[in-house]
């Protein structure tokens, strides 16, 4: 059965008109936020705002060497609308990391200023925390502290060497070298540890600064490639790079109006997942704009329904950047009329969708209750019952990660690094650090295991290229013959066994070959301190387990090396879901990972938990309808919003299969979903 095929005449003029809207305050550089629902066709509206841009003020552009700027969440979404635009010359479409580096990168006098001040900030928290921690009492009652500080710097090579010992046997070690009214702060080798490794932060920022004084460090160096700063060696991250734009550009006019007159066009996707910063940049913009008079069009494209990270500003666009323009689209271009009227029944705000199409009908949502025991039995029937096949996949969005590495066949994996230390103090991370699709969320850890297997994968393949390999500024230097002994050096790393066996492979061929270009390349991709497997475990060890109590190192240790023994087939796996190369018939997500997607058939697994949240769907639904404290209404709207994005996914068929009693709230489920059903395998 057809459906979503013909067209209401009647919809197709009330969407130009709408779009028109944008188009005027596009001439009259009026700045708008523009909403849609799921399914709305927000990115063809942002695209045929974008191309209006082209056509009617593409020629004065050109003539004023001026482009559009179009910021976008993530690098698939960058992709898609250079794509659909055709690689306009004029647009400047990028991730907001991307366009924030490339509008500051060549100020580095200002940058280093910035920098300095972090390097200032963060030598007076460790000095604040040395000074009032109950842990460093013991330090706090030496009175030589400088002395002390002399001597644990004169012994770093001796102290890394020991670090990774058990209590006693570190306490031999140290003792060696430590003079005698210093023992006492070995009484808590933890607390000795996280002693000294302040201290040598402190030191490494301190010597930082002085090489900025002395012009030996003259750039800071943002690589998108690292979620973590490394601030003495002037390398900054994702978040700090927001920072330090957000600074610099409020500091200096001069910067603005050169950002204002060479961009007079902002546009940006999914506004509600983008940090405040950014919003306060181009609330400043905008502000400067006013007051020089210059042009400036600034479009928000989004919709706050859809704000389903804690990172993103959602509501409060309205408080940051106040007197938008609101233009709503309500038309929904994706799903089929039963689909929409339960995601209205969701969201149940302003926006109410109506299908575009006039053949709308014919669409399935059912709501089912049943158990864990049944979740496969469930999954077969509709794989029967829809006909699923390559051509006609199903989607799983499912709620525990413990399901989404399990079904994904990374579950040996994706357990070896949640059951570490890290991620079990910060269990709120486990999903985006460890499973997240867009590269820059994803951990320290995490992050270089995709970097380790991606570089394997591409020294396996026949039919990569040597720019995939290594950085321009390695290859262009070469002659052909030294390009030659670098390929065959890189193709005598071990890639046919374990990862563990892949990476003594790469340290082993970095301390026997004398070639500095293949020494070059491993430490583009490792940025270690000392390139040995030994090391590498050890960085490991402080990045996965920094807390633990010393008798565990040994423990820890064998946990870390078991990671990298699970079988090579899981660390392809994960890094394939991360890359979403999706080849069976049934496809299994995060809820969060579906996001910006669609799909014909959708199963979603629900329960009252979520992560620690022992209430999360059980208390939206019980509360649905009801006047909520500010309290309760942020968690009621966040899992609205996540609840909302899931279901809008679908297309034609939609099935939520209930895992708890839900005896309690069942009103609340059947006003947004009708019947509930009980599922009998």
């Amino acid at each position: 059965m057809s459906l979503l095929i013909q067209v209401s005449e009647e919809a197709i003029e009330e969407e130009r008109k709408i779009q028109q809207q944008i188009y005027d305050a596009i001439d009259e550089y009026k700045n708008i936020i523009f909403n849609a629902g799921a399914g709305a066709g927000k990115t063809y509206a942002l695209i045929e705002s974008l191309k209006y841009i082209i056509e009617n003020k593409g020629e004065l552009l050109n003539r004023h060497n001026q482009n559009i700027i179009c910021i976008t969440y993530t690098n698939v979404a960058t992709n898609e609308i250079r794509e659909r635009l055709g690689n306009s010359k004029l647009v400047k479409v990028s991730t907001i990391h991307e366009r924030l580096w490339d509008l500051i990168k060549d100020y580095q006098k200002q940058l280093i200023e910035v920098h300095k001040g972090k390097l200032i900030e963060e030598i007076g928290k460790l000095r604040g925390e040395l000074k009032t921690e109950a842990k460093f009492n013991s330090y706090q009652n030496i009175e030589n502290k400088n002395a002390f500080i002399a001597l644990m710097i004169e012994y770093k090579d001796e102290y890394y060497q020991n670090i990774d010992k058990g209590a006693g046997e570190f306490r031999t070690a140290i003792k060696i070298f430590l003079d005698e009214e210093y023992h006492g702060l070995l009484s808590n080798v933890s607390n000795f540890k996280s002693l000294i490794g302040k201290i040598y932060k402190i030191k490494n920022f301190e010597e930082c600064l002085v090489k900025i004084e002395n012009r030996e460090y003259k750039k800071v160096i943002y690589d998108a490639r690292f979620n973590n700063d490394k601030l003495h060696k002037m390398l900054i991250s994702h978040d700090t790079l927001l920072d330090y734009a957000d600074k610099i550009i409020e500091k200096h006019k001069r910067l603005r109006q050169i950002i204002i007159d060479k961009y007079p066009y902002i546009l940006i996707d999914e506004y509600q997942d983008t940090d405040e910063k950014v919003i306060n940049i181009l609330k400043n913009l905008s502000d400067y704009s006013q007051e020089i008079k210059h042009n400036l069009f600034i479009g928000y494209f989004g919709d706050t329904a859809q704000n389903i990270y804690d990172t993103g500003v959602g509501n409060k666009i309205f408080e940051l950047h106040p007197n938008l323009e609101n233009i709503a689209k309500l038309y929904n271009r994706r799903s089929a009329n039963e689909i929409i009227e339960v995601i209205n029944k969701i969201r149940n705000d302003d926006i109410v969708q109506e299908s575009i199409y006039s053949d709308a009908d014919g669409g399935s949502v059912k709501f089912y209750l049943g158990s864990q025991d049944n979740i496969d039995s469930f999954i077969d029937r509709y794989k029967t019952e829809w006909n699923i096949s390559s051509d006609n996949k199903l989607h799983c969005l499912v709620l525990t990660n413990e399901l989404v590495a399990k079904y994904n066949e990374f579950g040996n994996f994706y357990n070896s690094l949640k059951s570490t230390q890290y991620f079990k103090s910060n269990w709120q991370n486990v999903t985006t650090e460890i499973l997240s699709q867009d590269l820059s969320k994803l951990g320290t850890i995490p992050n270089l295991f995709y970097r380790i297997i991606d570089f394997k994968e591409k020294i396996k393949s026949p039919k990569t290229l040597i720019v995939d390999l290594m950085n321009e500024k390695i290859y262009k230097k070469l002659t052909f013959k030294q390009l030659k002994d670098l390929i065959d050096i890189l193709k005598s790393i071990n890639t046919d066994e374990s990862f563990k066996q892949f990476i003594e492979s790469i340290f082993q061929i970095y301390n026997e070959t004398d070639d500095e270009n293949y020494k070059k390349i491993i430490k583009d991709l490792f940025e270690l301190e000392n390139y040995n497997f030994e090391d590498f475990v050890s960085f490991l060890l402080n990045k996965l387990f920094s807390n633990i109590d010393e008798e565990r190192i040994k423990e820890s240790k064998e946990k870390i090396i078991e990671m990298l023994e699970v079988d090579y087939n899981e660390h392809k796996k994960w890094f394939d879901f991360i890359n979403k190369k999706e080849e069976n018939d049934v496809i299994y997500h995060t809820y969060h990972g579906t996001k910006g997607e669609e799909y014909e058939n959708v199963i979603i697994l629900m329960q009252n938990d979520f992560g620690r949240d022992r209430n999360k769907f059980s208390s939206f639904f019980e509360n649905y309808g009801n006047e909520l404290d500010s309290d309760e209404l942020e968690k009621f709207t966040n899992t609205r919003n996540l609840l909302y994005v899931s279901c809008s996914r679908a297309i034609r068929n939609l099935r939520i299969f209930y895992l708890d009693d839900t005896s309690e709230f069942k009103d609340g489920i059947k006003t947004i979903f009708g019947t509930v059903d009980e599922f009998n395998s």
